[in-house]
């Protein structure tokens, strides 16, 4: 039951990040589409941040995988954010749009740090007394792991922020 959740979660986290990336593409090319998705980020954005936030709980109280000190981190980016997000609307509020990004920035950071651990096999667990850093509890198609996962999710915010600044809401502009 448990891998079958996990594959469920890495392909919604894969089309998630192409997504993004297309969305990204969108933006540099600055084709008219991107002002549609921009219309949706806020209700994207809120849907991929607690379904992150959700998922994340799941796989701690139901399946009973411990989130190292670097998922600990991770999820002080994204729990918060998961949050924020119901407070306005990213499209029309700069200090949700700073939010986001710094929070964004910073959790993808530890992503980052994080993924390079699980990928590089070189025995570096920076995580200390509690569970393992080099612990997979997840591993889909042999590269969707949780810090993966993080990261897809954090990058998705970012870019999402940054749509929205640029083509906000057109009742705001």
């Amino acid at each position: 039951m448990v891998e079958l959740f996990s594959t469920i979660i890495a392909v919604g986290i894969l089309l998630l990040g192409a997504f993004t990336l297309l969305a990204l593409v969108l933006l540099l090319l600055k084709h008219p589409l991107i002002s549609r998705i921009s219309a949706y980020s806020n209700t994207l954005l809120r849907i991929v941040f607690v379904g992150a936030a959700l998922g994340s709980m799941t796989y701690e109280l139901a399946v009973g995988y411990t989130p190292c000190l670097l998922c600990w981190y991770q999820r002080m980016a994204i729990f918060p954010i998961a949050i924020l997000l119901f407070t306005a609307d990213i499209r029309t509020s700069l200090l949700l749009r700073k939010q986001v990004l710094i929070l964004g920035v910073l959790g993808l950071i530890v992503a980052l740090v994080h993924n390079y651990i699980d990928m590089v096999p070189n025995g570096l667990d920076i995580c200390g007394a509690g569970p393992s850093c080099l612990l997979r509890y997840v591993n889909v198609f042999g590269f969707v792991t949780i810090p993966f996962m993080s990261a897809i999710v954090l990058i998705s915010g970012i870019v999402f922020a940054v749509i929205s600044k640029r083509y906000p809401h057109p009742s705001r502009i």
